[in-house]
């Protein structure tokens, strides 16, 4: 009996060690994986061609905000965070360039309201710069670099973050560098069906 209770508690070291062995290096792509230009998020997709459960975070500018179709989420498109200063004068640029070439010039992410109603989705604004971490199922669409966030709520607020400017977002970046650990994250390629969904409508 004692060498069955010996054995478990070496099982169990070695699961604790596993997990920790997971979440250190869950850290190291959190870090690795940050991206401030929509062109460094275009060369990493096509790089790296990463798996749905690969998560990147940015910071950038929101260009615009819709609602989709069934009300279960928001498509935010997405533009360089340090554009902020002169974004009325991008966008009138982007307005004039043909589709394919604004294309290249934004990411699109879909950002899935919280499975609890009660705990609100959240609401972007045109022209603030937001840091958005855990987006994932990065892949073109024709030759938009699209992604999906699970909105997480008040169980896990960090997912998205607002602020007042570009450079302000920069220092909390470095100032609190630990990565956001998500034990209610949602299966990637059920966001990803869900994306494909919308798309066709």
């Amino acid at each position: 009996m004692r060498a069955g209770i010996d054995d478990a508690e070496t099982a169990a070291a070695e699961l604790l060690a596993e997990a920790d062995a997971e979440l250190n290096d869950q850290a190291t792509v959190e870090a690795t994986n940050f991206f401030v230009s929509v062109k460094e998020v275009r060369e990493f997709v096509k790089g790296e061609v990463p798996a749905a459960a690969v998560f990147i975070s940015v910071i950038m500018c929101v260009l615009t905000v819709e609602r989709l179709v069934n009300n279960r989420g928001t498509r935010v498109t997405l533009v360089d965070g340090f554009t902020q200063p002169h974004f009325k004068a991008y966008c009138r640029q982007l307005e004039k360039m043909d589709p394919f070439r604004r294309d290249a010039r934004v990411l699109q992410v879909t950002v899935w309201d919280p499975k609890i109603r009660s705990h609100g989705r959240p609401r972007f604004q045109t022209g603030v710069v937001y840091e958005l971490k855990k987006i994932h199922t990065m892949k073109f669409y024709h030759d938009m670099v699209q992604g999906s966030i699970q909105s997480l709520g008040t169980a896990n607020p960090g997912v998205i973050q607002e602020f007042a400017d570009f450079e302000m977002a920069k220092r909390a970046r470095l100032d609190s560098p630990a990565p956001l650990f998500n034990n209610q994250a949602r299966d990637p390629a059920d966001e990803d069906e869900k994306e494909e969904e919308e798309e066709m409508m």
